[in-house]
């Protein structure tokens, strides 16, 4: 790639993130259905139809918060395989990275949420699917290696089980206005370490 277009490409994506960053912005403060596409060119200061040189749609631009969620995910779940001791407190930093990310976009962050679990469900994007459960399975297989979750099950199971749990929290979170999501996430990274954790003797 000559340095022309390597630079092109750089001032492409860098709008795009900008782009990116007004929207979750002004989603978080205003909700998405209210935030309109003039709106996000505003703050994000370009053209309307630079928007669209980059998003066809602002469903399309819901799409993009979800695949970088995606990533986000994953770093996610990788510091907290990092820095947790034992599956049950990499499941605890795990939760509660998420909700401080998601809590952290603006007082609308729950209509944020209903809206990219809705687009995550539409996204056709398998291999993101499988990354995600790779990656906790790795997990899983540290904590089978450790000792601290049972071998006696099915480690698609195990996967399975936790992505249950994100996905009811996640969703609990978007619809329901008094659901106090910190002390809600800590009970639920709490039962799914029981919950994974080999049978004693009795």
């Amino acid at each position: 790639m000559s340095s022309e277009a390597s630079r092109h490409q750089r001032r492409r994506q860098e709008t795009a993130d900008r782009i990116v960053e007004a929207a979750a912005s002004l989603f978080g403060e205003r909700g998405v259905e209210a935030t309109k596409v003039a709106d996000i060119c505003a703050r994000a200061d370009v053209a309307h139809q630079t928007f669209f040189n980059h998003f066809p749609t602002k469903q399309e631009l819901v799409r993009e918060l979800v695949r970088r969620g995606h990533d986000f995910f994953l770093n996610a779940l990788a510091a907290a395989a990092l820095d947790g001791r034992g599956t049950g407190e990499r499941l605890a930093l795990l939760f509660a990275e998420l909700h401080r990310a998601a809590a952290a976009v603006g007082p609308m962050h729950q209509d944020l949420v209903s809206e990219t679990i809705r687009a995550a469900h539409e996204e056709k994007d398998t291999e993101r699917v499988h990354q995600l459960r790779r990656a906790l399975a790795g997990m899983i297989r540290t904590g089978r290696a450790e000792g601290d979750v049972a071998r006696t099950h099915a480690l698609e199971d195990q996967v399975s089980l936790v992505i249950g749990a994100l996905s009811q929290l996640m969703v609990e979170w978007a619809h329901r206005a008094d659901f106090d999501v910190a002390e809600r996430a800590a009970r639920m990274a709490r039962l799914l370490a029981d919950a994974l954790a080999p049978r004693r003797p009795r």
